[in-house]
């Protein structure tokens, strides 16, 4: 079995991977075929890592990468409903991507061990971000390091986190874009995301009357608009 050439992450994938703290212990929730893990340990950036799932089939094909790229000493597998099966001695930085908004929270909620000031979070959320952004405030969790990346046209935004209420500053518009700003090309495009699709909620709102709400709305698509225009 010759040695297989290591793989490039995508966009998405890649920006995780960035905020991953070098010689870390990792653990990859909802793992994608465990190339997140794989790639880091290939780097030598990980110390040992975790590719978990709720499924045995993605398991599966984990494992099956995991040999394919002779890194077995340090990444392993677990069938795990989020972080359930796995301790807090295992892992120092936990990424969570490709899952909507309302499961992280549930996953987070659940792993009080996570609320331990040497820990991170890398969360690449899909649905439910705002609500998600809040529930996270809420809990005391803050954000160090938000960015945008675009991949296949679509927007996603990547945040690294740490329990630390007194860091936390949240305004009208972070539920909504979090600490990105418009620096890159890739933050304007997600910002210009959000802009549509609080407008498009708010045209939703003022069709059923609800005129106070679609106004708030609009309003907060404008100090977006407003805060890329003064960043570029």
């Amino acid at each position: 079995m010759g040695l297989h050439p290591l793989f490039t992450l995508g966009g998405r994938l890649q920006l995780c991977a960035s905020m991953v703290r070098p010689n870390m212990a990792l653990a990859d929730i909802g793992t994608d075929h465990a190339y997140l893990p794989i790639w880091l340990a290939k780097q030598g950036l990980v110390s040992r890592a975790i590719a978990a799932d709720i499924r045995p089939g993605p398991l599966q094909s984990a494992q099956q990468n995991i040999r394919r790229y002779r890194v077995e000493e340090l990444v392993s597998t677990r069938l795990s409903n989020g972080l359930e099966e796995i301790f807090s001695v295992e892992a120092d930085d936990i990424v969570i991507a490709g899952m909507g908004g309302e499961m992280m929270i549930q996953i987070i909620e659940n792993a009080l061990w996570l609320r331990q000031k040497e820990k991170r979070l890398i969360l690449q959320p899909m649905t439910s971000i705002p609500e998600l952004r809040e529930y996270l405030a809420k809990r005391g969790f803050a954000v160090l390091r938000e960015q945008a990346v675009v991949e296949d046209g679509h927007a996603y935004s990547v945040m690294q986190l740490q329990y630390a209420p007194e860091k936390i500053i949240m305004d009208s518009l972070y539920p909504y874009i979090g600490k990105l700003d418009a620096a890159t090309e890739d933050n304007r495009e997600y910002m210009r995301k959000v802009i549509t699709q609080l407008e498009k909620k708010a045209g939703g709102l003022s069709i059923s009357g609800k005129l106070e709400e679609a106004a708030a709305l609009k309003n907060t698509a404008e100090k977006i608009r407003i805060k890329m225009e003064k960043e570029r």
